[in-house]
């Protein structure tokens, strides 16, 4: 009888060391979720870092850091993003304008918000001439922003009026060869964009003109209408009306391609000017931000500056229609990084 009980214990053991030792192995077993060595194990699957992830991204309002007051081009530009991105994202998206600095305190105000892609900077010639002019603190510059995209960009222009003795670029750079400082070249300010442009030109070809500063091009498209100066130099945007009208004539833009609202217009490249000079008006986001976020604001901008709709408000408001995805956006940047840097040298040089 005893023999009969021990040998019936025994099997009852190896049975259960059976049970144990396939529950063990078995990776869908749920009485060892914990488990290191399951393969089948969720919490160990997620957190490989080789596993594929898509981002929870956006889930709540997202804000844009417009550097310049409300109504003006930029901020205009700004909100057609604004507009056009909150269908595309499904998230309300703000633009506050944090003025003053020259444009650098809307940019310190995106870096000082958390790098979670929730707080967007605007990109534009600013990452590239405030570091240069030292109007902006250490911390702003190019490198610590990633672009997004760009929805406008409006390339500096030479305008003369209709009746004008020049009819090609060539022939008015000639003519401020041979005559230094007889033309009188009106612009936006001392040290403003088209300015800039102005001595990029000087630099670039060994021109010499007579700067005629103005507050905005407003003033200096005036001035070249009523004959106080021989020509501005600012967007062919701003002037337009006037160009449309017949009153003035665009001899040549800065830009890495024709205009597609100027089609006969050529570019400073065609008669061998290297030079690339455009108030870009688009999106970037602080250089640390985590790259599937990053991924998702440039995949999602992409879609919205090539909707019908986003070119449409662009031209109703009169602006050049100029998208640009990321990589676009870095290459034109990247291609007037070296212009400036020859410019403001130059222009430091001459205000000192």
């Amino acid at each position: 009888m005893k023999k009969l009980i021990s040998a019936l214990c025994a099997a009852a053991l190896c049975v259960s060391l059976a049970a144990c030792n396939t529950q063990s192995n078995n990776p869908g077993s749920q009485s060892n979720p914990g488990s290191q060595s399951n393969p089948g194990n969720q919490s160990t699957s997620q957190s490989n870092p080789q596993q594929p992830s898509t981002p929870d991204f956006p889930t709540k309002t997202m804000t844009i850091v417009c550097p310049y007051s409300a109504g003006g081009g930029t901020d205009l530009a700004l909100r057609i993003l604004a507009e056009c991105g909150q269908s595309t994202f499904g998230q309300t998206i703000n633009v506050e304008n944090k003025t003053g600095g020259s444009g650098s305190i809307g940019l310190v105000e995106a870096l000082n918000a958390a790098h979670d892609g929730y707080t967007l900077a605007t990109a534009s010639v600013d990452l590239i001439t405030l570091p240069l002019l030292g109007l902006a603190p250490a911390e702003v510059t190019r490198e610590a922003f990633d672009p997004i995209c760009v929805i406008n960009g409006e390339p500096a222009a030479i305008i003369v009026p209709a009746n004008a003795k020049w009819n090609t670029i060539q022939e008015f750079i000639d003519d401020a060869k041979a005559n230094a400082g007889s033309i009188q070249l009106a612009n936006a300010g001392m040290g403003n964009i088209w300015h800039l442009a102005a001595i990029g030109l000087e630099l670039e070809t060994g021109a010499s003109f007579n700067h005629i500063p103005f507050e905005g091009a407003a003033g200096a498209i005036t001035a070249c209408l009523g004959g106080h100066a021989d020509a501005v130099i600012c967007s062919a945007a701003e002037a337009d009306a006037n160009i449309k009208s017949g009153d003035l004539k665009v001899l040549a833009v800065a830009n890495t391609e024709r205009l597609a609202s100027y089609p006969d217009v050529p570019t400073f490249q065609e008669i061998g000017v290297d030079l690339t000079v455009v108030a870009l008006r688009g999106l970037c986001v602080a250089a640390d931000t985590p790259d599937d976020v990053k991924q998702a604001l440039k995949d999602g901008f992409k879609e919205v500056i090539n909707s019908d709709a986003c070119k449409e408000k662009v031209e109703a408001a009169n602006m050049t229609y100029m998208p640009l995805d990321a990589e676009e956006t870095d290459a034109i940047l990247t291609s007037m990084s070296g212009n400036f840097e020859k410019i403001i040298a130059k222009y430091q040089e001459s205000a000192a």
